[in-house]
């Protein structure tokens, strides 16, 4: 995680919390953290919520409602009393304990919510924890008013783990997830059953259109929209089924108290029921009070205004008063003790690298014996460790728009991943994201299959044996033509020592990328200048000054190409000489191999249209063509490497995440962010602590 002062502010889960009672999933919070109400406004206020301006403008709903009663009055009092209380009479025990039964259900989609959120948010938080917290934080914030802030203390109390500022994001996230899912709920319902609002239509179409849009933009991610963090397409599906559940339990709750004489079927009042909550959330009263019963008499003026009052009142008895009875005694009791759970199931996890350039000295170890030296790319601080289920590392990655990439092959050679890549999977799964191999070789693209997965080439890389490497064939006649260009411009080649010239090497690194519409990243080096002394560098000098100059990433096993970065002005051949220079170097240390480096493939006729699109894409912005000819000159062999994904759309939606991570543009070098964690570092995604 990053040091900085942001992060130093009390956030229990970058520190590292004291265990209790011998359970590693139940912490206590760290010192910093505040515990009580006044703490926590006053941190709010560091982390610039204002929290008492948010508490004071809650009054405004509360003044609604009085308005709301005081201009229906004269209506209240011509309801017929008596009329209420007799028909309530006739609600039955079945119907009560039917009532129960959904309102349950409902409570239950709501705590998923929270499920999915911390899950999301890569929280060590255990599912089962946050689910009862998240129950019993809505059932006592829909009761008492001020939902995010009373929802956020609640959680805050349940959680001990969690800091207030945490609870309050948790709190806001639910909220925009559940009124959103609940605005598309409404829409469809209002499409498909009749309704007496004649601007339904045309509202529910513009919350669909807008929908879909938001659901294109988690795709393909458009630059203009590109600092917009959008859930996976997945959690996305998951907010709305969970609202759909909820919202048509509790609607049912409300139909299975409906007194005698009250004939309407389910699905007309369920739709009656969504359109006046979103009236009563958009009044912001406790429990929608005013709003809700105004909207639903003027829905439903078939029952009679006293049968359907007695139903709202039975229903909020049933659905607000008796779970806000159990939350408060809940919320007063506190988090459960810490007892023995069940082992959660083996996944892998997903480690951002906090110090990269620098790493943990058993993961450095890992590099250097890993089958690929891409790998050194760990260390430019864009991907992140993904490790097995037992915390050892296993390969790179990171989780982007639908996928959960790994990119190239895993770290520890094996003539099988069958093991770790069910790991990957259920991790994927567990963030709602699909997992994509890109750039694997042909032995770990027959571990894929021997899964399922589909398979497609997507790459070829050149490499070459350094030790057997020559000069002579006709093949190499254009390699010998550019080192003599460069011998007669008079090109000097070096090997960088500790003593770099980073000035000029920026200025070039710079002149490169301005010339190119930015740096490309991810899967390609980029400027890092942290990372050179764990890379080989070679200086061509032209009359004294710096023309260019290359970087590899090293192993035990081979050597890979990583920069190229010539000055504008750089003399014909320059390039070539200096990998050549590389080449020799390498074959001075008895590497076994070199590799130039992938470069896209052509067109596959398997491709998905989204796979299609995504090599196009590739292919225009790292200028394949001249890619391949400067690698051609070489006459290297070529390897084909694949991309691989349970189904044909996780294939597509993968190479359309990669893609877009190559071709975004680079501002400097930063560390991978999970969506939803807005500028703070990540949380490590261990979901060993989180057993389902």
């Amino acid at each position: 995680m990053r040091s900085d002062g942001h992060q130093r502010q009390s956030n229990a889960t970058t520190r590292a919390p004291a265990r209790v009672d011998g359970d590693p999933s139940r912490r206590v919070p760290h010192p910093s953290q505040p515990r009580n109400v006044t703490q926590a406004l006053s941190q709010g206020n560091a982390n610039g919520i204002d929290l008492r301006k948010l508490a004071m403008r809650q009054t405004l709903p509360v003044a609604l409602a009085f308005g709301l009663v005081v201009l229906m009055w004269d209506k209240i009092a011509q309801l017929d009393i008596g009329y209420i209380h007799a028909s309530l009479k006739t609600v039955g025990a079945l119907q009560w304990a039917g009532a129960a039964v959904f309102s349950a259900l409902s409570f239950w989609a709501l705590g998923r919510y929270d499920r999915v959120v911390h899950r999301l948010i890569g929280s060590p938080i255990a599912s089962g924890d946050a689910q009862r917290a998240g129950v019993t934080a809505i059932a006592l914030s829909q009761t008492v008013g001020m939902g995010v802030i009373s929802s956020a203390f609640v959680r805050w109390r349940m959680l001990p783990e969690i800091s207030f500022l945490q609870a309050m994001r948790i709190s806001v996230i639910v909220s925009i997830s559940f009124l959103s899912g609940l605005a598309v709920v409404a829409s469809l319902v209002a499409l498909t059953v009749p309704m007496t609002l004649p601007w339904a239509g045309w509202l529910a179409w513009i919350v669909l259109a807008t929908a879909c849009a938001f659901a294109v933009l988690t795709v393909f991610r458009p630059r203009p929209f590109s600092g917009i963090h959008l859930p996976p397409l997945r959690a996305m599906g998951a907010f709305l089924g969970l609202a759909f559940l909820d919202t048509a339990a509790a609607g049912a709750a409300l139909w299975m108290v409906l007194p005698e004489g009250c004939d309407i079927g389910i699905v007309p009042l369920v739709a009656a029921y969504l359109i006046a909550l979103g009236a009563g959330l958009v009044s912001g009263t406790p429990g929608g009070m005013g709003a809700f019963e105004i909207t639903l008499l003027a829905l439903l003026p078939e029952l009679g205004q006293e049968p359907l009052l007695a139903a709202v009142l039975a229903f909020r008895a049933v659905y607000y008063a008796v779970p806000a009875i159990l939350a408060a005694l809940v919320t007063i009791r506190g988090p459960r003790r810490a007892r023995a759970r069940a082992p959660a199931e083996a996944t892998a996890s997903l480690h951002p690298v906090a110090q990269a350039p620098h790493l943990p000295a058993q993961v450095a170890e890992v590099l250097r014996e890993a089958p690929r030296a891409e790998a050194g790319l760990l260390r430019q601080g864009r991907l992140s460790l993904i490790e097995t289920a037992q915390g050892q590392p296993a390969a790179i990655g990171a989780a982007s728009g639908q996928s959960l990439i790994m990119l190239s092959d895993p770290l520890i050679a094996s003539d099988s991943h069958l093991a770790f890549f069910k790991e990957l999977h259920g991790l994927a799964r567990r963030c709602y994201l699909s997992p994509f191999l890109y750039k694997i070789g042909a032995r770990t693209a027959s571990s894929a299959r021997a899964l399922g997965w589909n398979v497609l080439p997507i790459a070829k890389e050149a490499w070459l044996n350094p030790q057997t490497f020559t000069l002579d064939g006709a093949a190499k006649r254009q390699l010998r033509r550019k080192l003599r260009a460069a011998s007669k411009a008079g090109i000097a080649i070096t090997e960088a020592g500790a003593d770099l010239p980073l000035s000029d090497m920026e200025r070039i690194a710079r002149n490169w990328s301005e010339a190119r519409g930015g740096e490309r990243g991810f899967s390609m080096g980029v400027w890092h200048p942290e990372s050179l002394p764990h890379s080989r560098v070679f200086l061509a000098h032209h009359q004294g000054r710096l023309v260019g100059f290359i970087t590899l990433h090293s192993n035990q096993n081979e050597q890979v190409l990583d920069l190229m970065r010539p000055a504008h002005h750089a003399p014909d051949g320059t390039m070539h000489a200096l990998l050549t220079q590389a080449i020799e170097c390498a074959a001075q240390m008895n590497c076994p191999r070199l590799s130039l480096a992938a470069v896209p493939l052509g067109p596959h006729p398997e491709e998905p249209l989204l796979f299609r699109h995504a090599r196009q894409a590739l292919d225009r912005s790292c200028r394949a063509d001249g890619l391949r000819q400067f690698k051609s000159a070489f006459a290297p062999s070529w390897e084909t490497l694949y991309a691989a994904a349970p189904s044909r759309l996780s294939l597509g939606l993968g190479a359309v995440d990669v893609a877009r991570e190559i071709c975004r543009k680079i501002e400097r070098p930063t560390s991978f962010r999970w969506p939803w964690q807005g500028k703070r570092a990540p949380t490590p995604l261990n979901r060993r602590s989180s057993p389902q």
